[in-house]
């Protein structure tokens, strides 16, 4: 299965969790560091999904700079500032 790595920046914020992926620009929240990367990942499989369903997956890849023979290899890594990473599998 083809997958993205993707940046997950988790923040405390007013004794909860934020996580934010910049690359696609979602975000959830968490009581925990693990529930808000974990909210973070369902979020964005969710972001995926609709923009497939919308017709939408190629604008993203092609502002992620994802080409298809990208798509062909396992997983494609995008430069990652943080020390942490989401990985999310691309909608078939």
């Amino acid at each position: 299965m083809t997958e993205l790595i993707l940046t997950c920046i988790i923040t405390k914020e007013k004794g909860r969790y934020a996580s934010v992926c910049p690359e696609l620009d979602v975000a959830s929240m968490g009581d925990t560091p693990e529930e808000a990367q974990k909210n973070l990942e369902e979020a964005v499989i969710g972001h995926l999904g609709v923009a497939r369903e919308e017709g939408l997956l190629s604008n993203i890849f092609d502002k992620l700079g994802i080409t298809k023979k990208d798509l062909s290899k396992k997983e494609h890594i995008l430069p990652v500032t943080f020390s942490s990473s989401i990985s999310v599998p691309i909608p078939a």
